[in-house]
C-alpha cells in the first residue's frame, strides 16, 4: 500500500509543483522544459516500479521463493521512496530558487522607485 500512496504522490506533487512553476514566471522556457524532463524521468522510474511489483506479486508472473518476492517488494519500496525524496528535494530546491528570483525582483523594483527609473 505505501508503494501505491508514494506513486501517487510522486504525480500528484509533480503536477502541482510544475503548474505552480509554470504560473510564477521566475524560469525561463528552458528551466520549465529542465524541470519537465526530471518530472517525466521521475514518474518513467515510478511507473517502472510498479510495473516491477505488478510482476512479482501476480502468480505465474515470475518463479521465486516467498523470501525472493519480499526482497523484491522491499526494492521496489526502496526505489519508489527513493524518487519520491528526490522529487521532494527537487521542488524545494526550485521553490527556494522561486523566492530568491522573487526577491531580487522585487529589490530592483525598489532601487528603481527611489532613484526614479523606469
Amino acid at each position: 500500500m505505501d508503494i501505491i500512496n508514494a506513486e501517487y504522490a510522486i504525480v500528484a506533487e509533480y503536477k502541482a509543483a510544475y503548474s505552480r512553476f509554470s504560473a510564477d514566471g521566475h524560469f525561463t522556457i528552458q528551466e520549465l522544459d529542465y524541470m519537465n524532463t526530471v518530472y517525466t524521468n521521475l514518474f518513467n522510474k515510478s511507473l517502472s516500479c510498479l510495473n516491477e511489483l505488478t510482476m512479482v506479486i501476480t502468480a505465474n508472473q515470475l518463479r521465486m521463493s516467498d523470501a525472493e518476492r519480499l526482497r523484491a517488494i522491499d526494492r521496489v519500496y526502496a526505489d519508489i521512496t527513493g524518487q519520491l525524496s528526490l522529487l521532494r528535494t527537487f521542488n524545494n530546491n526550485t521553490s527556494i530558487q522561486a523566492i530568491q528570483r522573487a526577491r531580487e525582483a522585487n529589490d530592483i523594483g525598489t532601487l528603481k522607485s527611489i532613484y526614479g527609473i523606469q
